[in-house]
């Protein structure tokens, strides 16, 4: 039994106000495979100035783009120059924006997603079946209920509480 991950890259990149034609107001904009039949390439780009506008100076606008995960493994882990250029290219069809980025930061996981296969539930048994195996031992993260950052903090909790339970209960018994 193992999990595959899916790789990520993410770059982050300001342009100066002037150089962004139809800036778009709210979180962002995921762009769906469909999209990628017209040459864009990237998952989507995070507006982080408009969200967060103290993140960027008052001139310029910040955003946070994702490239690779299923739709693309391979170019995840492209060139920092071939994923600004993409970079670039999709955000000039999608804001029109023109010239180059300002900032450029980058950031590559090798194992960013699990990969929820058609055999996954065999995943889902292993870990149950170590939970019921190993007294004191209780999984948490997103490979059991949903990648969210939700459902992330809420399995953390889950499991901590377990771990509080079987503590409380083991001193109890130790007591006795």
């Amino acid at each position: 039994m193992q999990v595959t991950y899916l790789p990520l890259s993410v770059l982050v990149t300001s342009f100066s106000k002037d150089s962004v034609k139809r800036p778009l107001e709210g979180f962002g904009v995921l762009v769906p495979s469909k999209e990628q039949e017209g040459g864009l390439k990237t998952l989507g780009t995070l507006f982080s100035s408009m969200m967060f506008p103290d993140r960027a100076p008052s001139d310029q606008y910040l955003y946070t783009t994702f490239i690779g995960g299923s739709r693309n493994r391979d170019l995840a882990g492209a060139s920092l120059e071939e994923l600004k250029h993409i970079v670039i290219s999709d955000l000039q069809k999608l804001l029109g924006v023109d010239g180059q980025p300002r900032f450029v930061k980058h950031v590559y996981w090798r194992d960013a997603f699990p990969l929820y296969g058609h055999d996954y539930s065999s995943v889902l048994e292993a870990i149950d079946k170590m939970e019921q195996n190993l007294p004191g031992f209780y999984y948490a993260g997103n490979h059991r209920n949903g990648l969210s950052v939700g459902k992330a903090i809420a399995s953390g909790c889950r499991a901590a509480d377990l771990v509080i339970s079987y503590l409380n209960s083991s001193v109890k018994q130790e007591t006795v």
